[in-house]
Parts: C-alpha cells; structure tokens; sequence
C-alpha cells in the first residue's frame, strides 16, 4: 500500500484540502482517476528531468510533443543557455517515466495552443522551480489564472510523486474531492492559505 497525499487548492477559497489516503494503485493510475469526463492530460517536463527518456525515445513510441524553447541562467548566472522543455500531448497509458523533480499535468477539456500555453507557464510560473513548489504546497495566490476556467492543474512534490498538489476552481475541486473521498481516507483536514 501506498500513502498518498493529495491537496486541493480550490482557486477562489483561502483555503487548502489536505486528504491523506492509502492504496495500492500507482500515482499515475490515481491520476487517471482524477481525469474528469472529456478531458486529456499534457504534461509539462522541464529540461532539467529529460534525462529519464530522450526525445528520440519518445518519437520512437510515436508520443507527440511540443518543444519549448527558453533561455536559462547557468548555475552562478554569469550567462544563459537556451534549453528545451516539452509539452506532451495526451495519450491514454502514458506517463513520462518519474524520478524526482516538479511533474506538472494541465488537465483539459480544449484544445492547447504551444504558443499561449508557454506565455502562460511563463508568467504564472516565472520561478520555475519555488513557483511549482509553492503551487504543490499552497496552491496559488489570488492573481493566479488558468488558461481556461474550467482547466486543473496538478504538480507533484519534488521528491514523492505519490505527494501532489491540484488547483482547479471550486466547482472541479469538490468533484475532484467526492473521487478521492472513494479511497480509504485516513485524514482530512482544511487549512487556511494566507
């Protein structure tokens, strides 16, 4: 059995659902689970966790992608380097191979233009990695905007896949609620954001 922590950041609340809850299915199996009805799920993989399966190996599993590209600082930020993040396209079963790092799944019912989806990473999240850290802790502060208002995003701990963070509006976040609640829950308890 697994102990899995999901938090629920419902984005018009100041409020955050903690739901402790133990099962045998894997992470991206309980991800599945909480895919509502005709919606699909892109993931967002920064550069820095490709490692786990290069592009070459995802073009021979015939996985689609999009390439963003984006300019970093090196490590004592003396100069920059492009790098390349991708955005995977929904196809039901596949999940880029988890080993450590901020996983990030937009969770969507419309179509995502690469483009719009960048600019808006990029602005909601400009600190890639605090900004996905706090987004799976505390979920986002008010001036904190999907790209449609009926989108979920989930990211997942750094270092525990089975240890996520969903933001979502209040109305995705209670239907994504009633499908953890069919678990067996050990704890659940709601804690104020400020």
């Amino acid at each position: 059995m697994r102990n899995i922590i999901a938090l629920l950041h419902p984005i018009e609340k100041k409020e955050t659902i903690r739901i402790d809850f133990q099962s045998e299915l894997l992470e991206t199996d309980i991800y599945e689970k909480l895919k509502l009805p005709e919606y699909g799920i892109f993931q967002f993989i920064e550069n820095d966790f490709l490692y786990n399966m290069e592009q070459a190996e995802l073009d021979a599993e015939q996985i689609k992608y999009y390439e963003l590209k984006r300019e970093k600082r090196t490590w004592f930020g003396l100069s920059k380097k492009t790098v390349t993040d991708l955005l995977i396209k929904p196809k039901n079963g596949f999940y880029y191979p988890y080993q450590y790092g901020h996983y990030f799944y937009l969770f969507t019912k419309h179509k995502v233009n690469p483009a719009e989806f960048e600019k808006w990473v990029n602005k909601m999240f400009p600190s890639r990695f605090a900004d996905f850290d706090e987004g799976f802790i505390m979920g986002t502060d008010k001036n904190f905007k999907l790209i449609n208002k009926d989108d979920y995003i989930l990211i997942t701990h750094h270092d525990f896949q089975r240890q996520f963070g969903i933001t979502a509006n209040e109305v995705i976040t209670d239907k994504l609620l009633e499908i953890l609640k069919k678990e067996e829950v050990q704890k659940e308890f709601r804690i104020e954001r400020k």
